[in-house]
């Protein structure tokens, strides 16, 4: 599993918060309803890498249905910030600190989800392809996995200056793998916007250096020289001063 650097710098706003700060709230919330509908119904579902629980809740608190959900998180400062705010209001049952990898589950799912993990799961495709049979191997007969990753096509790929992610990490290599496997497939386009008018209305560096660290997932700050041609690239894909990161949902389930 590769590291994700940000959690024990998190309270730094020019790292963290400020990528929210530049989501396009209404885009992502069409992905958590469309991600609700896929769940409904559902009553033993489990959230894989849910970090501090943000998205967990905005799911959870949407969910109708007497419903109990598991957690599994590597980061205990993580899961235990999550754990806070969560238990009050939603049905958590069982909180796991292990990685994916490492993870043995108890019980057979209803329903799996994963949001923007799939990352860090392994350093090759060996093992990435391990990860996704396992998620089929934790749910039941009739349930579904689904998970929530970029495709090619995102910006996000798209200004990077160095290659951070493998490119059996796209979305695409998730859905071909499945369908070769003869699993129901279906995947769910949206749009995700992320404010970049901030960065190209300024001449200072500040923000655009805070933005390639999340982009490519670094604690280290960029070099002037790398910081402009980070900046070329984002002018070369903005669109009315937004990005397009482009979501796939993909919904696995086995054909009956």
């Amino acid at each position: 599993m590769t590291e994700w650097h940000f959690w024990g710098e998190k309270q730094f706003a020019d790292v963290y918060e400020n990528i929210y700060i530049r989501t396009c709230m209404e885009d992502w919330f069409k992905i958590v309803k469309e991600i609700v509908k896929e769940l409904t119904g559902f009553k033993v579902i489990i959230d894989i890498g849910c970090g501090e629980g943000h998205t967990t809740k905005q799911i959870l608190d949407r969910l109708d249905g007497d419903y109990e959900c598991d957690l599994l998180e590597p980061d205990k400062n993580a899961l235990a910030n999550g754990k806070v705010f969560l238990f009050p209001e939603n049905n958590i049952k069982d909180c796991y600190v292990k990685t994916l990898d490492l993870f043995e589950p108890e019980r057979k799912y209803d329903a799996v989800y994963t949001i923007h993990t799939n990352y860090y799961w392994a350093f090759n495709e060996r093992g990435f392809v391990k990860h996704l049979d396992k998620l089929m191997d934790m749910i039941k007969s009739d349930g579904k996995v689904l998970i929530l990753t970029l495709p090619e096509e995102s910006d996000h790929y798209n200004i990077m200056i160095k290659q951070v992610y493998p490119r059996f990490n796209y979305s695409q290599f998730m859905i071909d793998h499945y369908k070769k496997k003869g699993y129901n497939v279906r995947v769910k386009r949206f749009e995700m916007k992320m404010y970049v008018g901030d960065i190209l209305s300024t001449k200072k560096y500040f923000e655009l250096k805070s933005f390639y660290r999340f982009i490519h997932n670094t604690n280290i700050y960029p070099s002037d020289t790398d910081a402009k041609k980070f900046l070329d690239k984002i002018k070369k894909f903005q669109k009315n001063d937004c990005l397009n990161f482009k979501d796939d949902l993909i919904i696995v389930s086995r054909n009956k």
